[in-house]
C-alpha cells in the first residue's frame, strides 16, 4: 500500500521518491512547489514477545519487588511491586561506574590509596599509600563489590564526593529513573534508593558498556599483589547464560540481583529481584524468574 501511494505521488505531482535501507522514506517536492513538505517512514519498532500462557500468573519469589524486561523492545514482561522504592544497595555501583565511565577515565592511570578512601563493609585489598590501577579499582568495585575501590574510583575523576554523587543523581534523570535517588557511591547509605522498574533502565544502560559487561561476567581476577577477587555472583558457570550482572545487599535492602541472560535462541532479558530474603534466595529468586519468563514468552 505505501508504496502504491508512493507510485500515485510521482505520477501525479512529480515527487521525487528514494527508499532508503531499513524502511525509511523521504519524499522531496520539485522546487517549483511553494510548500516542500518531508515524510519520513519509519521501520516498525521490535515487537514484544508474546506470551504463551495467559493464565500463568508467574512464581512465588522471596524478593519483595522483581521486574524483567525485554532488551529489544524495551518492553517490561512482567513485574511485582516494580514501582515499589526500596534501597538498592550495591546495584548503586552500576551507576557509579557509569558516571565514571563518563568522564572518559584512562584506565591506566594509577591512585595512591589514602585513609579517607577507606570503607567498611568488606575485605580492604588496597593498603594506605599503595599505588592501584583505575582498571583495577574497576574490576575491585564491580567484580566483589568493594567498597573502598568505589570511592577511590569516583574520586579518580577529579570531582568532590558531593558533585559526583550530583552527577550520579543527573544521569539518573537522562536515564529516565523516576524514583531513584543517590546520596553515596557505595550503596552502603540506606537513602540511596530505587524500584525495581527503574534498575532495569539503569542495568539496560549499564550492561550496554564493554567495561562493564566484560568485569561483571569475571568469576575471579588477580591483582598485582596477589590478592584474588572473587565475583559476588553466585550464577556464573550455572545453566544460565549470564552476560552480565551485579549483586546487592544491606540489612535496609535485603539481598538484591540484577542480571541480563541471554536464552538458547539469543533472547535477551535483564531481571531484577529486590530484597531476597537470603543470600541464596536471590540467585534461586533470579532463576526462576529467568526461566518462567523463557518458557512463558515466545519472541
Amino acid at each position: 500500500m505505501l508504496f502504491s501511494l508512493l507510485a500515485n505521488l510521482t505520477i501525479l505531482f512529480g515527487i521525487s521518491v528514494l527508499i532508503l535501507p531499513n524502511f525509511i522514506v523521504t519524499v522531496d517536492f520539485p522546487e517549483a512547489d511553494a510548500i516542500k513538505p518531508n515524510f519520513i517512514v519509519q521501520a516498525p519498532a521490535p515487537l514484544a514477545p508474546l506470551p504463551l500462557n495467559n493464565e500463568s500468573v508467574g512464581m512465588k519469589i522471596t524478593a519483595g519487588s522483581a521486574a524483567v524486561l525485554d532488551v529489544n523492545s524495551g518492553v517490561i514482561l512482567w513485574s511485582k511491586n516494580s514501582e515499589q522504592v526500596r534501597p538498592l544497595a550495591s546495584i548503586t555501583k552500576l551507576m557509579t561506574v557509569l558516571v565514571f565511565l563518563d568522564h572518559q577515565p584512562s584506565l591506566d592511570s594509577e591512585l595512591t590509596v589514602v585513609k579517607d578512601d577507606f570503607r567498611e563493609g568488606n575485605h580492604s585489598y588496597f593498603p594506605v599509600g599503595s599505588q592501584i590501577s583505575v582498571k583495577d579499582l574497576l574490576y575491585a568495585t564491580l567484580i566483589p563489590s568493594n567498597n573502598t575501590a568505589a570511592v577511590m574510583l569516583a574520586r579518580s575523576t577529579g570531582l568532590a564526593a558531593q558533585d559526583f554523587v550530583q552527577a550520579m543523581n543527573d544521569k539518573a534523570k537522562i536515564l529516565g529513573l523516576k524514583r531513584t535517588v543517590f546520596t553515596d557511591v557505595t550503596g552502603l547509605e540506606p537513602t540511596n534508593v530505587s524500584t525495581a522498574h527503574d534498575i532495569l533502565l539503569l542495568a539496560k544502560a549499564a550492561f550496554s558498556k564493554p567495561d562493564i559487561r566484560k568485569a561483571t561476567i569475571k568469576s575471579e581476577y588477580v591483582l598485582p599483589n596477589g590478592n584474588v577477587l572473587k565475583n559476588t555472583d553466585w550464577l556464573l558457570g550455572s545453566y544460565l547464560n549470564i552476560t552480565a550482572g551485579k549483586t546487592g545487599s544491606l540489612d535496609e535492602a535485603g539481598y538484591c540481583l540484577v542480571s541480563e541472560v541471554v536464552g538458547k535462541d539469543g533472547q535477551a532479558i535483564i531481571v531484577a529481584v529486590l530484597g531476597s530474603k537470603t543470600t541464596a534466595d536471590r540467585f534461586q529468586d533470579l532463576k526462576a524468574v529467568a526461566q518462567w519468563i523463557f518458557d512463558n514468552f515466545q519472541w
